[in-house]
């Protein structure tokens, strides 16, 4: 027996917007990471105590628990995303060596840290 009425037309509409949705993950992930990861020009601060609590209270990575650690490259974004096309050795789809280094900056919790701080 055929499925009559709005019902197939509606089913046909979530598969398809599933289908987007999925197509569009990776470049979410993509976008993310560069969001929390890449500061190219590199923000000034005085020294790299002060740089770490800027960046990290200004992409909220301190607000609901203090992240233990986090990496900033300064680099630009293209440079970083060729790296998982041609400029890297890839073990998975979301993790490559780079060949090249760039300068990075990474932030450490300091102890009895709390959130928001």
């Amino acid at each position: 027996m055929a499925l009559r009425g709005p019902f197939p037309l509606l089913f046909l509409t979530l598969v398809l917007l599933a289908t987007s949705l999925a197509q569009h993950r990776p470049s979410n992930r993509n976008q993310r990471f560069l969001r929390r990861h890449v500061d190219f020009p590199k923000t000034s601060a005085p020294n790299d105590q002060s740089y770490c609590n800027t960046m990290m209270q200004r992409w909220g990575l301190t607000r609901h628990f203090c992240k233990i650690t986090n990496t900033f490259i300064h680099a630009q974004a293209p440079l970083l995303q060729a790296i998982c096309i041609l400029g890297g050795r890839c073990s998975s789809i979301w993790h490559c060596n780079s060949k090249v280094p760039y300068e990075i900056t990474t932030c450490w919790v300091v102890p009895g840290s709390h959130p928001g701080r």
